[in-house]
């Protein structure tokens, strides 16, 4: 069983930063990798780290799919996951976030990170489902009421 306290606390770090020098370094280096060839997959992996913490939801974006390539190469597959899942927790994916963290689980079990990742999103979810119940139950007693009412003013007509 994951901490969510831990995977919060990491999650409030990570995104306090913005490394924008580091990402204009790794894209550069990434760029330059895609003509030679050279470490491909390790500038990849680093270039969508940097993405995946801006600020700006279309880089994580990118990101996002630099790391679902990511995810098909088995040297880098536990980072790709774990990261991909921070990234579509940082973009309110909860669902695919606690799905890719347990594509994640079920090559590496005991990976801590990933543990406490899925106890945050799973703690959100349930905060979420329970906050939908109430919106749904609250919209639900409205429409029983306005039905009430019509049924109620059209009784008063007859």
């Amino acid at each position: 069983e994951g901490d969510r306290r831990v995977a919060a606390e990491r999650m409030e770090a990570e995104g306090a930063m913005e490394p924008k020098e580091e990402l204009q370094r790794a894209r550069a280096a990434y760029f330059t990798a895609l003509e030679t060839g050279e470490e491909l997959n390790n500038k990849k992996f680093t270039y969508a780290w940097c993405l995946i913490y801006m600020k700006d939801h279309e880089e994580i974006r990118t990101g996002i799919t630099l790391l679902q390539e990511l995810t098909e190469i088995k040297s880098l597959q536990r980072e790709a996951f774990y990261y991909l899942a921070v990234a579509q927790y940082r973009l309110e994916m909860y669902m695919l976030a606690r799905n890719t963290l347990k594509q994640l689980l079920a090559i590496d079990p005991n990976n801590r990170p990933a543990l406490d990742l899925k106890a945050l999103v799973e703690h959100v979810l349930r905060k979420e489902g329970a906050i939908g119940l109430a919106v749904f139950s609250g919209g639900v007693a409205a429409a029983a009421g306005v039905a009430l009412a019509v049924g109620a003013a059209l009784a008063k007509r007859r």
